[in-house]
């Protein structure tokens, strides 16, 4: 247990430098980008944006994920999911060409077409390092899907920068997509020794994807159900309106989603190897999960609570329309370690199936909830996600309950007190922040340090769990 342990803590750590790096370089763009560019080059970009993850997840198909839990891997199943993605990547990239002027046609935005056809690019180069990213984390070697991660991010970002500068608008962010993935699939080409054979078996095909056919359901599913807020948006609003929403959405899931998805990378391979052990699966993910929240919940707190105060700071005030958006996108980013912590375990489990089915529960309500939302307005439409968030809680956790007897009352009560202490947290950043009479700067600094001290001292008075075991864990490595 403490080699895996070690594993685990291994490959967060290296995911989490990547995450730090890679994506603090483009929070970094994102705000450059910000000061030169309208809030319009965001929103079509955004509308363009389901297009291509919708290829994406069809190319990958979850042949990926097969890969990855696969006890054992022949390079003949190697060099048959790498055909089989181009394929793939093919057929969705004529799907996208041909489909090009129907889109624009919808959002009643003509630029749209050559922005589509032009991202879709992005799909053919994401295929052919799939396998490469599998191999790597089956060794658990992040390492390298950190330097991959970074160079693209910053290289791409500082070429697009120079297009926004000279004038490229909106298609300085199309180069700063396409140039990020090709730089990382070459990094990643180099940092993996295996090269594909001319083989490929339909009996390897078919055993993966046997598995993998329902991650491919779910995962076309979620692209559709994650962009059906934008795509309502760009529809029944302005490009500008669609913008607003959409760096809103992107500031929200860069903490919430990427922290959690550094440690759903790290843990996944390594978990794999408990998938028959119940009682150490449920152990090492309530572990997990008592820690992302510990973690997670108040930075989304924070980032709610001082949000005006960023805005104004760092954004042009034509963004200011976004700070309500993101103030509630933070509820939902604050619950994301609980659904997603809970799919990992179906997918650990084998359990794909299920994966599929709960996906389809929740998808169906929080449609519902959006498409009531519409006469509401922008502001209903985000309420309506929080209340979806909430709601898939008791789906997410009903299949953990049979498999491994990890129970929704059991979740909520190591979730709830990091969860709650860190709303108050937020609440006192807002409140400083808006009362503390200085330098904004200033302001911001201190309204921050009080957030987090209030934080901290919930968490002792309350024994949070995740904070029980990292004070233990910096007891025994610094205070022994």
């Amino acid at each position: 247990m403490k080699a895996m342990n070690r594993k685990i803590g291994v490959g967060v750590l290296w995911n989490l430098a990547s995450l730090f790096v890679s994506r603090g370089a483009s929070t970094l763009f994102m705000l450059f980008f910000a000061r030169i560019l309208a809030p319009e080059a965001f929103g079509l970009v955004a509308m363009a944006t389901i297009v291509f993850e919708l290829a994406n997840a069809f190319v990958n198909s979850g042949l990926g994920a097969a890969l990855i839990r696969s006890k054992q891997v022949s390079d003949l199943d190697l060099s048959t999911v790498f055909h089989a993605n181009l394929l793939l990547s093919l057929l969705a990239y004529s799907l996208i060409y041909f489909a090009a002027p129907y889109i624009a046609t919808f959002y009643s935005q003509p630029e749209l077409t050559s922005l589509v056809r032009v991202m879709g690019l992005v799909v053919f180069i994401n295929a052919t390092k799939i396998v490469q990213v599998a191999i790597l984390s089956r060794n658990m070697n992040f390492k390298h899907q950190m330097k991959a991660n970074t160079l693209g991010v910053v290289v791409s970002g500082c070429l697009a920068l120079a297009a926004a500068w000279i004038g490229w608008g909106v298609w300085s962010l199309v180069v700063q997509m396409l140039g990020s993935a090709l730089i990382s699939a070459i990094v990643l080409w180099f940092a993996s020794a295996w090269r594909p054979s001319m083989s490929a078996s339909s009996e390897s095909f078919g055993r993966l994807f046997s598995f993998g056919k329902n991650l491919l359901g779910e995962g076309l599913l979620s692209v559709l159900y994650q962009n059906s807020y934008v795509l309502v948006i760009g529809k029944f609003f302005s490009a500008e309106i669609t913008g607003l929403y959409f760096i809103a959405k992107k500031i929200s899931n860069l903490l919430s989603q990427q922290l959690t998805g550094a440690v759903q990378q790290a843990t996944y391979p390594a978990l794999s190897t408990l998938q028959n052990d119940n009682a150490s699966l449920l152990l090492k993910y309530r572990q997990i999960m008592q820690l992302m929240m510990f973690v997670i919940a108040p930075v989304m707190g924070l980032l709610g609570g001082m949000a005006p105060t960023l805005f104004e700071l760092l954004f042009d005030p034509a963004w200011s329309g976004a700070v309500p958006y993101l103030q509630l996108l933070c509820i939902v980013g604050a619950l994301y370690p609980l659904h997603a912590l809970n799919m990992n375990l179906l997918n650990v489990k084998g359990r794909s199936d299920l994966v599929l089915k709960v996906g389809l529960v929740k998808k169906a309500v929080n449609l519902t909830l959006l498409f009531l939302a519409i006469p509401y307005g922008v502001m209903g439409i985000v309420v309506s996600q929080v209340l979806g968030s909430i709601l898939a809680l008791v789906p997410n956790t009903y299949y953990s309950a049979k498999l491994v007897n990890y129970t929704f009352f059991t979740q909520i009560l190591d979730v709830a007190k990091p969860f709650f202490s860190a709303l108050l947290a937020g609440f006192m950043a807002w409140w400083v922040s808006e009362t503390v009479n200085i330098w904004e700067e200033v302001a911001f600094l201190i309204a921050g340090l009080a957030g987090v001290i209030l934080y901290l001292f919930l968490c002792a008075l309350l024994r949070v769990e995740g904070a029980v075991v990292v004070y233990s864990k910096i007891k025994r490595e610094y205070f022994r």
